[in-house]
């Protein structure tokens, strides 16, 4: 008879919210996923906004486009 009480007494716990004490993980983690989304955004504008990247990143576009056309036969 105890064990049902226990039981009853931890589901009414979880319904009203005390006796989980881990209830509001869920929403500190929901957080601290926000943070590092926003945060790598911000370095990969940063990072794109930089000329000397987009001159990085367009040769190697176009060496993967020159690399994949030699590959394929298109190259003259």
């Amino acid at each position: 008879m105890k064990k049902l009480i226990n039981a009853i007494r931890r589901g009414w716990a979880t319904v009203t919210g005390h006796g989980d004490r881990e209830a509001g993980m869920a929403t500190a983690e929901y957080a601290v996923g926000t943070v590092a989304v926003i945060s790598f955004g911000g370095v990969l504008f940063k990072l794109i906004s930089d000329p000397v990247f987009r001159d990085l990143l367009w040769k190697l576009v176009q060496w993967l486009f020159n690399l994949i056309m030699g590959l394929i036969g298109g190259g003259a």
